[in-house]
């Protein structure tokens, strides 16, 4: 009684046990889907706008800039004057007037609001006073008007309406005093120059400026333009040398109407007939000050090339709209050119290699944008990512990013719009209209270059002359393009897997029908002793293959060649033998101990390859196989290549498939075997017609088994291959699989940051492949064993 009633308990016991344990992995296992998977929703969420307010100004905006903590704002005006704006209360905190180009004297210097988040410290004024014969103190008789402007980074460059270009530099300075914060905006002007001495207005300004050189072209309202070019170098001894000289290309781009062709720097005249010019819409010069592309009301983009300022030629002329180009504008980077056009569409033009023409690039449209239904009227990169602002005549402002070809974001203007800045951080744009409206809008836009096109579908990247799938998460330059498809590294995930399965899956079942239906049962320990090899660490394996089996399979690979017929020849031969031997002394051997028999005559097979790869080289290989692979069949060899992955990964997965095959084919009833034998079948047809299609459900799974383990192979993957992301089926090339990229950047990738959300992305690929494959090969595995039941 005592006894059934222990054994009801214990019955009990292991049945809430055994229920708790699995309700619990359950739920862990669902825990880590939700984790996951929260991890990764925040890269398909859209743009937002997190904050939004409007302030006053005091005329007519031309120009626009933020600090890096949106704080502080300025606004230039047509007048010439600058006011500092707290973003904060919409206060103006300062007001100056540039010299030359207002009318009024400036006023002494204020005491500076502040308020709990920031103090303004104070600048000096820029404005020059002129003493006359008296001493007093004059003003500008003539009152000068901003017409365009143009912005460098802290430089901003003014256009005049009587051909002067004046150059001012704004900066913000932070310090920190007992966890506060002070910001101090510092203004300077530069210089004043009179580039047009016609002194017609200036329509469109462009200029670049680095270590002392700096690059300036303008077009003025009778359609010039005038290139500037200054240089100013300092000796060892602090002593300065300035050189400078302008020059009129106007003639680059209207040579395009004449039928006379221009040795470059020998530009037409410039007394051509008025009627004869083009109309210039946009200029756009990059940072290297080697391309200045200038838009045109006919739709055409000119691109000259002034790498050789004296010298400057007309590259190409490309027609990128139907209707008239109305702004231009370089993403970060200045690889990729944005084009807005007058009918509101927005796309991006890139140089791409092509070797027939003689300047070995030429303008191709790599990506297109959301149109807007107005006139685009300004362009704005980021200085962070590939995102970029436009702004069209309506009032409406689109957030695009480049490389997904999104808009991530629309806003409004309260009013036809004149100036549109973009913070230093991309998370803030400000817009001035005609009604004196400032608005300021907050935005959170934390992963733009991630959806679905970017990650699984062909992108066209800066500096591919065509759309690939490329994985590349990190760049040497600030402006990298990140490239995050996961193509390349499902297809390595895939390659790496079928040929581990090429090796593992025959070797496994075919050892485990051996072992099950002919090892004699004396020597039956092999099975235990293959399943050992199971609990081998894969870094290990990893470890031998990389730095042993490589530079090995590498030195001897024409001996892995022929290394198959030598098998099969010394196979044949001791069959052979075997067979010639008389009854009596085969007798001697107990059955299904005829297999050790061969393992000398395989070890021999294998020296007599090694010692003859040399030979075989020559014959097969013409003396190289690297250059015969890659002159006959165009294939590189690598030394860690897919091959080594094949070996060390079949190695590590043919225990699993070999353990569990083997356990289903020795569950066979015996009675199908031995009524197959009674019915005169031989052994051999006994196990391949009846053995084998009964065991078939578990040799699937074995395999499907080994499947799973191989897609979730990280170490031996990572320490076997070059990890490079590529997309080729070549054998001896490597490639890069989701687990080993995990392991690989998951410890470069900020928290939070776009890579490392697609690295969980990653994982939740893994998750699904697993799920997916282990649910299918249990539903056929179902309907195998239902239908070889009724055998």
């Amino acid at each position: 009684m005592k006894s059934l009633k222990r054994r009801k308990f214990t019955d009990k016991t292991a049945r809430w046990v055994i229920t708790i344990g699995g309700v619990t992995t359950v739920f862990i296992v669902l825990a880590l889907l939700l984790f996951i998977l929260l991890e990764v929703y925040p890269l398909f969420k859209d743009a937002e706008v997190v904050k939004e307010n409007s302030y006053s100004v005091h005329g007519n905006v031309s120009a626009l800039g933020i600090d890096e903590y949106q704080e502080i704002a300025y606004a230039v005006y047509t007048n010439g004057s600058v006011e500092f704006i707290s973003l904060s209360n919409g206060n103006v905190l300062k007001k100056y007037e540039i010299a030359g180009l207002t009318d009024t004297v400036p006023t002494e210097q204020e005491d500076y609001p502040t308020d709990d988040r920031h103090t303004v410290l104070p600048v000096f004024l820029l404005e020059e006073r002129r003493n006359d014969d008296e001493g007093h103190i004059n003003t500008p008789l003539h009152h000068t008007t901003v017409t365009s402007s143009y912005k460098d980074n802290n430089r901003l460059i003014l256009g005049t309406d009587d051909g002067k270009i004046v150059t001012v530099s704004v900066a913000f300075t932070e310090t920190f005093n007992s966890e506060k914060r002070t910001i101090t905006p510092e203004i300077s002007k530069e210089e004043t120059q009179q580039i047009d001495e016609k002194g017609k207005e200036i329509k469109h300004i462009t200029s670049r400026k680095d270590e002392g050189i700096a690059t300036t072209v303008v077009s003025t309202a009778d359609d010039r333009l005038v290139l500037k070019y200054t240089e100013e170098i300092t000796t060892l001894f602090g002593t300065g040398e300035k050189t400078e000289f302008q020059k009129d290309i106007t003639g680059f781009i209207n040579q395009s109407r004449q039928n006379t062709i221009f040795e470059p720097g020998s530009p037409p005249s410039g007394t051509m007939k008025p009627e004869s010019r083009i109309e210039i819409t946009s200029l756009a010069l990059d940072q290297f000050m080697e391309n200045l592309f200038i838009g045109t009301v006919s739709g055409d983009l000119f691109h000259i090339n002034i790498r050789d300022k004296e010298s400057p030629f007309l590259q190409e002329k490309v027609k990128v709209s139907h209707t008239a180009i109305t702004a231009l504008g370089f993403i970060l980077g200045d690889t990729s050119l944005v084009v807005g056009s007058l009918d509101g569409r927005v796309n991006v033009w890139m140089q791409v290699r092509d070797k027939l023409l003689p300047s070995g690039t030429v303008l191709k449209k790599i990506h297109t944008l959301k149109p807007h239904s107005a006139p685009v009227m300004a362009i704005v990169p980021s200085k962070r990512d590939k995102s970029f602002v436009t702004m069209a005549s309506d009032g409406t402002i689109h957030l695009n990013h480049t490389t997904s070809e999104q808009t991530r974001l629309y806003l409004h203007s309260p009013s036809l719009p004149t100036a549109v800045a973009f913070s230093p951080r991309g998370n803030g744009i400000l817009a001035a209209d005609v009604s004196n409206n400032l608005t300021f809008w907050g935005i959170s836009n934390p992963h733009p270059e991630a959806t679905l096109k970017t990650l699984f579908g062909r992108v066209w990247y800066e500096g591919y002359e065509k759309p690939e799938f490329v994985w590349q998460s990190t760049g040497g330059t600030d402006d990298f393009e990140p490239k995050l498809s996961l193509v390349p590294l499902i297809f390595g995930t895939i390659k790496g897997t079928i040929y581990s399965m090429i090796i593992a899956v025959p070797i496994g079942i075919f050892a485990a029908l051996y072992t099950s239906q002919f090892l004699h049962k004396a020597i039956k320990i092999i099975k235990p002793t293959i399943e050992i090899m199971a609990a081998l660490p894969s870094v290990i394996l990893g470890f031998l293959a990389g730095l042993w089996l490589a530079p090995l399979i590498e030195k001897i690979f024409p001996a892995i060649v022929i290394m198959p017929l030598f098998v099969v020849l010394f196979i044949a031969l001791a069959l052979y033998l075997w067979r010639s031997l008389p009854s009596r002394i085969k007798g001697k051997y107990r059955y299904g101990i005829e297999a050790l028999i061969l393992i000398p005559f395989i070890i021999g097979a294998i020296y007599v390859s090694v010692h003859l790869s040399t030979i075989s080289e020559f014959i097969l290989f013409g003396g190289d196989y690297r250059e015969w692979l890659l002159h006959v069949l165009g294939l590189h060899y690598d030394q860690r290549n897919a091959l080594i992955v094949g070996f060390a990964m079949g190695f590590a997965v043919i225990p699993l498939i070999f353990t569990i095959s083997e356990d289903a084919m020795s569950n066979v009833p015996n009675s199908l075997t031995s009524a197959s034998l009674a019915l005169g079948a031989t052994p051999w047809q006994t196990a391949v017609r009846v053995v084998v299609p009964t065991a078939s459900p578990g040799i699937f799974s074995a395999t499907m088994i080994g499947f799973g383990r191989a897609v979730g192979e990280t170490m031996i993957v990572l320490m076997a291959t070059g990890n490079t992301p590529i997309m080729d089926w070549n054998l001896f090339n490597g490639f890069r699989a989701l687990s080993a990229n995990i392991a690989v950047e998951v410890p470069e990738a900020p928290i939070g940051g776009t890579l490392y959300r697609v690295l969980f992305l990653s994982a939740l690929l893994l998750f699904a492949i697993t799920f997916i494959v282990n649910t299918v090969s249990e539903i056929i595995r179902q309907r195998m064993r239902k239908k070889y039941s009724k055998l």
